[in-house]
C-alpha cells in the first residue's frame, strides 16, 4: 500500500486518529500540551477531506462519480423542503405528509419523495419508522425554522433557489464572446435579465431580504471567528465598509462586543449603492439604539469611472473591503482597489475635518483557495462564478492585485474561517 492509494482502513484509521486529537477531553494537566485553535479547526477541515476519501474507496470512482452528479437533487430536495417552510409547519409537533400538503399546498406525492430523500441525510424524524409518512423535527431539521438561532433557512432558500439555477446554465454563460462583448453570468441566462445581480436582486425586495439574511446565516457558519480572531480593536474610526451590504459583518462584532467580547468602540461608515443601503438602514432600525448609533451609511459606487462619480468617503483612516473582490474580474478589482486608493489619500470629505495621522490602512476581508481549502471554498467559487463571473483569487493572486493597485502588504492573517484577512497600506 502507498499513501496515493489508500485502503479504506488506512483512511478510516486516519480519520479516528484525527478525531481522538481533535475531540478529545481537554487535559487536566496544568502542564499538558496547549491545542492551538488554528491546528484543530485545520484537522476538521482534514477530517472532512478524509470523510470524502473514504467514501471514493468504499463505494469505488464509478458509484461515487454518479452519486456527486446526483447531489444536485438532494440540493433540489433540501430547497424544495425548505422554501415551503416544511419544518416551520411542523414545529414542535408531528405532522403527516398529507397534513403538510394541505398547509403547504404542495402536492403530497412531490413531499413524500423529497421528505424521503432528506430523511437519509438524518433531517426530520419519521415517528413510529419507516414507511408512516408521518414526521417531527429533529436538530437537523430546526435549523431549516425561520426563528431558530441557528437557522440557514434564507441561506438554503438562496443556495437552492438563485445559485442552483444559475450554475445550471454554466455551458451557456462559458461560449465564447466576441471582442468588446461583454460576458453575461450564467444567472442573467437562467433567470432572464440584464443588469447585474445585485441591482436584480435590490429590485425584487423579498430576494434582496433573503439574500441580505443568506449572507448573515453564512457567514455566521463559516466565519463566526472572524469577529474574535482579529485584533479589530487595533484599527481606527471610522471604518469605511465598501460594499458592505446591509453591515453584516457590523452586526456581528457589536453583538460579540455586547457578549463580552473586545471592546472595540469602533465606529463604521457603510458604502453600497442606493437599493443596497436602503435595505440596510431597514436592518440597523432594529438593532439597538447604543450599537445603531455607531453606524452611519454612504450611497454610491465603487466601479464609478472617476473618483468624485464614486462618493467614497475620502480621507479617512480605515477602509474596510470585506467579500467583495471575488464578485469581479481583475480589471475591475483593479479599478475598485484604485478608487480606494484615492479616496484613501485625498482630503477628508467633511469640512473642517483634520486629515488622518500616519497612513491609512486597507483591511481586505477574502476567501482564498488553498490546497488545504475546505470544501465550501470550492462550491461557493462555483456559485460566485455563476452570479457574477467572480471567483476565488489564491493568496498570490490577490497580494499580485492589491499591489498592481498601488498599495503595500503589510500582513496577512489567517483565521479559523474561510476568510483570510489582508492588511495593505497605499504607496
Amino acid at each position: 500500500m502507498t499513501l496515493e492509494t489508500p485502503t479504506p482502513v488506512y483512511i478510516a484509521e486516519e480519520i479516528l486518529r484525527l478525531t481522538q486529537s481533535a475531540f478529545a477531553p481537554p487535559s487536566t494537566d496544568p502542564a499538558g500540551a496547549h491545542v492551538d485553535p488554528l491546528a484543530l479547526y485545520d484537522a476538521k477541515i482534514r477530517m472532512q477531506d478524509l470523510c470524502d476519501t473514504l467514501l471514493q474507496s468504499v463505494l469505488g470512482r464509478l458509484e461515487y462519480t454518479v452519486l456527486l452528479a446526483e447531489s444536485c437533487q438532494e440540493s433540489s430536495a433540501l430547497g424544495f423542503v425548505t422554501t415551503l417552510g416544511i419544518a416551520d409547519i411542523i414545529g414542535d409537533g408531528t405532522a403527516s405528509v398529507d397534513e403538510l400538503s394541505d398547509k403547504s399546498g404542495a402536492d403530497a406525492q412531490f413531499l413524500s419523495i423529497a421528505m424521503s430523500c432528506l430523511s437519509k441525510h438524518g433531517y426530520f424524524e419519521e415517528v413510529g419508522g419507516f414507511g408512516t409518512k408521518i414526521y417531527r423535527n429533529n436538530a437537523l431539521s430546526e435549523i431549516l425554522r425561520e426563528g431558530h438561532p441557528e437557522s440557514v433557512k434564507d441561506a438554503v432558500g438562496f443556495v437552492c433557489d438563485e445559485g442552483f439555477k444559475a450554475t445550471s446554465y454554466l455551458s451557456e454563460a462559458s461560449k465564447p464572446v466576441t471582442e468588446g462583448e461583454k460576458r453575461l453570468p450564467a444567472v442573467n441566462i437562467a433567470f432572464g435579465f440584464k443588469k447585474s445581480v445585485f441591482e436584480w436582486m435590490s429590485d425584487q425586495e423579498w430576494r434582496g431580504r433573503r439574500m441580505g439574511k443568506a449572507m448573515q446565516q453564512l457567514h455566521r457558519m463559516a466565519n463566526g471567528n472572524v469577529v474574535s480572531d482579529y485584533p479589530w480593536t487595533d484599527l481606527a474610526s471610522p471604518v469605511v465598509d465598501v460594499g458592505g451590504g446591509i453591515g453584516s459583518l457590523e452586526i456581528a462584532l457589536l453583538k460579540h462586543e455586547e457578549a463580552g467580547g473586545a471592546n472595540t468602540e469602533l465606529r463604521f461608515n457603510i458604502f453600497d449603492i442606493p437599493r443596497t443601503i436602503k435595505n440596510a438602514r431597514k436592518t440597523w432600525m432594529m438593532q439597538p439604539a447604543g450599537a445603531a448609533a455607531r453606524v452611519s451609511f454612504t450611497t454610491g459606487n465603487f466601479l464609478a469611472p472617476s473618483l468624485n462619480k464614486t462618493s467614497l468617503p475620502r480621507g479617512q483612516p480605515t477602509y474596510l473591503i470585506r467579500h467583495v473582490l471575488h464578485d469581479w474580474t481583475d480589471d475591475q478589482v483593479m479599478q475598485i482597489l484604485g478608487n480606494v486608493r484615492q479616496a484613501m489619500l485625498a482630503p477628508p470629505s467633511t469640512p473642517n475635518t483634520a486629515k488622518v495621522a500616519g497612513k491609512p490602512k486597507l483591511v481586505l476581508c477574502e476567501m482564498l483557495l488553498r490546497a488545504s481549502s475546505a470544501r465550501f471554498v470550492r462550491t461557493t467559487s462555483m456559485q460566485l462564478l455563476a452570479l457574477n463571473n467572480g471567483f476565488t483569487r489564491t493568496e498570490t493572486e490577490m497580494v499580485r492585485l492589491v499591489e498592481k493597485s498601488g498599495f503595500a502588504v503589510d500582513r496577512v492573517h489567517h483565521m479559523r474561517a474561510v476568510d483570510s484577512i489582508i492588511e495593505a497600506s497605499p504607496v
